[in-house]
């Protein structure tokens, strides 16, 4: 049993009590991205768990939290004006990392015929199939291929980007 079956049927119940289009049974194409892209969120969260702790931790020894401690700001003011707007520059920039990686990862699952199914078009089934006409057409493999590659490329450099605007520490020139 995939989790395919369990979600076309949830997609079923759902549907005959709403009626929402999006769930109808030729409107489908979306369950295997859900699935394939929530099995790697769900694999992922640690990092964010991670990153998250101890940029809050890091962030409540400074010395500006503490200074509103002293004074007796309540902590969840102290949260969200002090602690969250400057954690989520990290956030961002490790979900730009991880979107790309996310692609990679959903286009190799699809490429062993184990993440999104045709008819559905992902870049790792099109790397399949243009694998079985390597012989015959090598073209047809280089365009799914070069597509990952940019996209992860361009993700990377976005998350680059934003690290260097969002963090004012950091620079790559080590000064």
């Amino acid at each position: 049993m995939t989790l395919r079956q369990p979600a076309t049927y949830w997609a079923d119940q759902v549907y005959s009590a709403t009626h929402w289009s999006i769930l109808a049974n030729t409107n489908r194409w979306w369950i295997d991205f859900v699935i394939v892209f929530g099995a790697l969120s769900l694999a992922s969260w640690p990092y964010y768990a991670r990153l998250i702790r101890g940029t809050v931790l890091s962030l409540s020894s400074e010395d500006y939290v503490l200074a509103a401690r002293a004074i007796g700001v309540p902590d969840i003011r102290i949260m969200t004006h002090h602690i969250l707007p400057n954690a989520i520059g990290p956030i961002i920039v490790l979900s730009t990392y991880q979107f790309g990686a996310a692609i990679v990862a959903e286009a190799g699952l699809s490429f062993l015929g184990v993440g999104v199914q045709p008819p559905n078009t992902s870049w790792g089934s099109m790397l399949s199939r243009g694998w079985q006409l390597w012989t015959i057409a090598p073209h047809v493999m280089f365009a799914p291929a070069i597509a990952v590659a940019l996209i992860r490329i361009t993700f990377n450099f976005l998350g680059d980007g934003l690290n260097d605007a969002l963090n004012p520490k950091y620079s790559k020139g080590g000064k």
